[in-house]
């Protein structure tokens, strides 16, 4: 069709150009193409783009196998404002946890009351004390990334994701003190690199049949998260174990 001498195609065909170019948008988003870097660089740099992530929820579960028989370490769901505004709660070796970390002042539950305690001047997050319910990726420092493969691509929540394991040299004295043999890996996001799913596994440095496992999950990247602090608060002073 023209008009003054401009050609405008037919309505069906603009219709079908768009479908076409959705389907393609689609099949791109579902389904991306093998990754083009090297599998080792491909899991430093996620590291280093969710590490780089300020704002995000996560959950981290720690499992043992001692004797046959399964054991849950810990459970614990997060929100990350910022590194210096986070919120954990979950449990913790059969202890129930609810703890906000917000710039240098610290707000714990005392199980017992149900009193909010408050703790000022306290850079906890600088501090080992749940270091790894604060820091999700403090699991996964290494020395060394031996025998870091690709293995293909997995679909979850909607996303297609990278996949990759790693046999790594840790550089974690906590988890290096009574395990070995450690395997990563992590699910990736292709085209930010962040990371969504990521496990540790190792066995018992004392008894192979012994297991340890560690599941992270992150979720609602750049998400609207504000984490005040909690409301109730009703003493300072120093929580009591």
């Amino acid at each position: 069709m023209k008009i003054r001498g401009i050609y405008i195609a037919p309505r069906w065909i603009v219709v079908g150009v768009g479908i076409l170019l959705a389907l393609l948008l689609l099949g791109y988003l579902l389904f991306p193409g093998n990754p083009d870097i090297p599998p080792q660089k491909a899991i430093s740099q996620a590291i280093l783009a969710t590490s780089g992530e300020p704002t995000y929820e996560y959950n981290i579960r720690m499992l043992t196998l001692i004797d046959g028989k399964e054991h849950q370490v810990s459970n614990v769901r997060g929100q990350r404002e910022n590194q210096n505004r986070i919120h954990i709660k979950g449990q913790i070796f059969d202890l129930d946890v609810d703890f906000y970390q917000i710039e240098n002042t610290t707000y714990t539950k005392d199980q017992m009351t149900g009193e909010w305690i408050t703790i000022s001047d306290n850079q906890i997050n600088q501090q080992e004390i749940f270091m790894q319910e604060l820091n999700p990726l403090v699991s996964f420092t290494y020395k060394e990334l031996n025998d870091a493969k690709y293995t293909g691509t997995k679909k979850i929540d909607g996303r297609r994701l990278w996949v990759y394991t790693a046999r790594p040299v840790v550089d974690n004295q906590y988890m290096e003190l009574l395990w070995k043999d450690f395997e990563y890996v992590f699910w990736i996001e292709p085209r930010t690199l962040l990371i969504y799913n990521a496990k540790v596994t190792a066995v018992s440095k004392n008894k192979p049949a012994d297991r340890l496992t560690l599941a992270v999950e992150f979720r609602n990247y750049n998400g609207d998260i504000e984490v005040k602090p909690p409301v109730g608060v009703k003493q300072k002073g120093t929580p009591k174990y």
